[in-house]
């Protein structure tokens, strides 16, 4: 395992260098965006978090009507969307945020923040989530506002891209950004507020999971899961005064494979970065069935080889291996909170994997693969 480490390691360093302290800004007189071409893991099953830093000038709008998008999923027309982050500007420049998703069922989810004339001029931190039961907009790492969902997942309806910094086609320039976009992240569950908060002020990459992270430090590529982006029209990398904590690497690594069930393969992640003193630390799985039944396991490392348990591949340290006995989401989510006291060392080596019972899985279980989570 030791020796698997290092590997991760030098693979790690051995990426391209590139700018800190820069992201992308954008006018709403001009045509440019970031455009992110479609997959199945821009429109997660199993809910969502959208996050980044902004600063956003209300002073410079337009006239006539304006939607200064963060991002979006479905751009081609108006209603094509699956979910948006954008502020409300409309015909008379009107100071909202609004985070939306469109379910499967044909139903939306809307909450609005309405902010105050500058308020968002400097570097503000926002987030949206949807886990079903409800969405919730979050600014600086605190809730601002939440309304009601229908259960249902988000809808994936056109097969189009997500594009950053603008929303639809209709009426370009209209719905362009209007200020500074920087570390644009999406992760495939709904993060709690604590490990929003947790992790906003640091420079997050190589997250597994399917979770993306654009750090946009002079391009436009996802350092954790591979969709990278494209620049379209009038998009400047510019240098910023956002300061962001670089965490050492590696502090996450996936171990073997996953067992696939009746909804693919279960693939576990974290809720925020293993730091020490970090209380909202969990390690999270997507991608189970709707409240199936199952376990957690966290042990002291992975093992040399798997064992065989049950027709899955056990990937942890056996020895050390503790269960907790736990349930999906109605989104088949799977939760193991585990508070890091700022006693642990760093340095320290958690191992996590997560088990459930399926049907279409070998012998009735469908599991995700390990992951080791390297304290820092």
């Amino acid at each position: 395992m030791n020796q698997l480490l290092r590997c991760v390691a030098t693979g790690l360093l051995a990426l391209p260098a590139f700018a800190q302290n820069t992201g992308i800004t954008m006018s709403n007189l001009v045509q440019g965006y970031l455009d992110v071409a479609y997959a199945p893991e821009l429109v997660p099953q199993s809910g969502i978090t959208v996050e980044a830093w902004v600063t956003y000038d209300d002073s410079t709008i337009p006239s006539g009507w304006r939607f200064p998008t963060l991002l979006r999923q479905g751009h081609t027309t108006g209603g094509s969307e699956d979910y948006f982050l954008r502020v409300e500007a409309g015909n008379n420049n009107t100071k909202s945020l609004r985070w939306k998703v469109v379910t499967n069922t044909g139903g939306s989810v809307t909450v609005n923040w309405p902010f105050a004339a500058g308020q968002l001029r400097t570097w503000t931190h926002v987030a949206g989530t949807y886990d079903g039961s409800q969405a919730v907009l979050y600014v600086n790492g605190v809730q601002v506002a939440a309304a009601a969902g229908n259960g249902a997942p988000i809808r994936d309806l056109n097969a189009e891209s997500l594009r950053i910094g603008t929303g639809s086609d209709v009426g370009a320039p209209m719905e362009v950004w209007n200020g500074e976009i920087d570390e644009v992240r999406l992760w495939p569950f709904a993060r709690t507020a604590a490990e929003i908060l947790a992790a906003k002020d640091l420079q997050l990459d190589s997250i597994p999971g399917r979770v993306s992270t654009w750090n946009l430090d002079g391009h436009a590529l996802d350092t954790s899961g591979g969709q990278h982006g494209t620049v379209s029209g009038a998009v400047a990398f510019t240098a910023n005064t956002l300061s962001l904590q670089a965490l050492a690497t590696p502090y996450l690594v996936p171990v073997g494979t996953s067992t696939a069930g009746c909804l693919s393969t279960p693939l576990a992640t974290v809720g925020s970065a293993p730091t020490v003193g970090n209380a909202a630390f969990a390690a999270v799985a997507t991608r189970f069935a709707p409240n199936a039944a199952g376990f957690a396991a966290i042990a002291l490392g992975g093992a040399s080889a798997p064992l065989r348990l049950g027709g899955i591949d056990y990937w942890l340290d056996p020895s050390s291996t503790v269960l907790v006995f736990t349930t999906a989401s109605p989104l088949g989510v799977m939760r193991l909170g585990l508070g890091l006291p700022a006693w642990v060392a760093p340095g320290m080596l958690l191992g996590f994997q997560f088990a459930a019972f399926d049907a279409c899985g070998p012998q009735g279980i469908a599991a995700s693969q390990g992951l080791l989570a390297i304290t820092r």
